[in-house]
């Protein structure tokens, strides 16, 4: 063993690649661990499950001589050995009721203490050069060369370790240490889902609470149940779970479409402003269908740029490029059996989304330098916050690419048009953030419920979960109030910009005032500019040198819609 614990393990960053030769099946092999790797979430909420799966599945097809999982006591913050397994043996062993007695680590402590302070990962390729190295007598192999150790992270906080050891000088590359970033996420991502589970009881109670006759008690969901276990939402709770909730007919009617639609092949389009659950809904179309242990894959197309979004989706060869040293499977193979879900479909180029199309019709698709066609059963979901209609108008998107993509459409109506669940996210929200922040148990005030009530909220659940998050640290419910007021009534969205009205509140307060000019300086500028413009928004965001996501929030906020219904795009 090396001094992360009976098991050196771990997992790494970003876009690293395998710079020596892989044997004739390492690409299978590797292949077959992300869906081993994928299989194992399958057990959740067991997490003990979970983890010997996981941990079965790295020595099954990684060379490693042992790999262990550690985490952190919450009281005394020490890191001991959870889970591992040897060469030698044929099961993952996990250690529940602190039964574990080998060696013990603190923050800062050899490399697995290390690891844990810092949250970053480290792999050596020979420890007696590694002066971070430390002898544990309990369970010490004094054969250990190699080793990997990586953070596993709850959230945004790092709560563990995973540990790779070998008895080889060298026996870990980049390629490894990149496979080992994925399965580090995932065993975080089984560990937040369980405890997530554990609060359901929780959950039921102020789901009871709430008065609310379209709520429904939530029930943990069963992988071998057939049976849709869903409770509606706009804000996923955990990374792989489906569990949502809802309290509105509109949200009512959504999760009756999905439940039609779940279990066919079909593509679905899924609208909604930004913040409104659509990656919630996409998550529960893949839970309540046949491919539910199958992988869902998510793809955001405007978090990469696009000449790097084609390789991500469909993989390269060997070669393809500078520093391709080995050969890549996409997401669209990666997700064989089961569904990819593309957010922002709206940002794609030109040129890939003829690539895109193709896949769409004939399933099959050329990894960048390939020369053969590769075939997946993969179901495809599609979202977007964009008017996909005016960019076919405008020549920035395929029509024929619109309608192969909208073949089942579902709107995701914006949090103001369901005002009725906003006393439920904040309830949720409200206990989720007073147990991480370990503050004050407290409950929202009348005046902020009103406050909450009467805001337009822009950025929709997303927005609602920053104000929590923000009103449980800071504890000072006038200053979120006042953030809130004056943005938010309808009654106080200025008049006609193009008419002279002056502001007369009774008592204003200085910092209303200057909300208040400023909003009506904007207000009047924008409108100069949309009559500039014939009324096109996008001419105008240029003119204007903003985004057109930004005029569009601003035409929003300023209450310039109804000038626009009958305009142009």
């Amino acid at each position: 063993m090396d001094t992360t614990g009976p098991a050196a393990g771990s997992l790494p960053g970003k876009d690293m690649i395998s710079v020596e030769s892989p044997s004739p099946d390492h690409e299978n092999r590797e292949f077959i661990l992300f869906r081993k790797v994928q299989g194992a979430m399958r057990h959740i909420p067991d997490f003990s499950e979970t983890c010997k799966a996981i941990l079965n599945a790295v020595m099954d097809e990684m060379e490693a001589e042992n790999c262990s999982v550690m985490l952190q006591d919450p009281g005394s913050g020490e890191l001991s050995v959870l889970a591992a397994r040897g060469k030698g043996e044929k099961s993952s062993v996990y250690y529940s009721d602190s039964s574990y007695k080998g060696g013990h680590f603190k923050p800062g402590e050899g490399i697995a203490g290390w690891v844990l302070k810092e949250g970053q990962a480290m792999m050596v390729n020979d420890v007696k050069d590694e002066p971070r190295f430390v002898s544990v007598k309990e369970g010490l192999n004094p054969k250990v060369r190699s080793l990997i150790c990586f953070p596993i992270r709850e959230k945004d906080q790092v709560v563990g370790v995973f540990n790779l050891s070998h008895s080889r000088k060298g026996a870990f590359d980049e390629g490894k240490k990149m496979a080992l970033s994925y399965i580090s996420t995932q065993m975080g991502a089984a560990l937040n889902s369980a405890r997530f589970f554990l609060k359901i009881r929780d959950m039921n109670r102020f789901l009871k609470n709430a008065g609310e006759g379209s709520t429904r008690p939530i029930s943990p969901p069963a992988s071998s149940s057939p049976s849709s276990t869903f409770v509606e939402v706009g804000e996923m709770m955990t990374q792989d779970s489906g569990i949502f909730l809802y309290a509105s007919e509109k949200m009512h009617r959504v999760k009756g479409m999905i439940d039609q639609v779940a279990n066919t092949d079909v593509t679905i389009f899924i609208r909604g402003e930004s913040g409104v659950g659509k990656e919630v809904v996409a998550r529960s179309i893949h839970q309540n269908s046949v491919r539910r242990d199958k992988p869902f894959v998510k793809v955001n197309c405007a978090a990469l740029p696009q000449e790097l979004l084609e390789s991500e989706l469909f993989g390269y060869e060997k070669g393809a490029f500078t520093g391709a040293y080995r050969q890549k499977p996409g997401k669209f193979e990666l997700a064989h059996g089961g569904t990819i879900f593309l957010d922002e479909i709206g940002d794609i180029s030109p040129s890939l989304q003829a690539k895109l199309l193709q896949v769409l019709q004939d399933r099959e698709f050329s990894r960048l330098g390939g020369k053969k066609d590769v075939k997946v059963d993969v179901r495809v979901l599609v979202a977007t916050n964009r008017n996909i209609e005016e960019a076919v108008l405008e020549g920035r998107f395929r029509e024929d690419l619109y309608y192969r993509l909208n073949v089942v459409n579902i709107s995701i109506p914006p949090l103001r048009e369901r005002r009725e669940e906003i006393p439920l996210f904040m309830e949720y929200f409200l206990n989720k953030f007073v147990q991480k922040y370990q503050k004050k148990p407290k409950s929202a005030g009348e005046a902020l419920m009103k406050a909450f009530m009467a805001h337009s909220w822009p950025g929709n659940i997303r927005e609602l979960q920053n104000v929590i998050q923000r009103y449980v640290v800071l504890d000072n419910e006038e200053e979120i109030i006042g953030e809130l007021g004056g943005l938010t009534k309808e009654e106080e969205i200025p008049p006609d910009p193009r008419k002279e009205t002056p502001l007369l509140p009774d008592q204003p307060s200085l910092k209303q005032v200057n909300k208040d000019a400023a909003r009506r300086a904007e207000a009047k500028i924008i409108m100069k500019a949309l009559e500039m413009t014939h009324f096109n928004r996008k001419k105008a965001s240029q003119l204007l040198n903003v985004s057109y996501k930004s005029l569009l929030y601003k035409i929003k906020e300023c209450g310039l819609q109804k000038y626009l219904r009958s305009k142009g795009p």
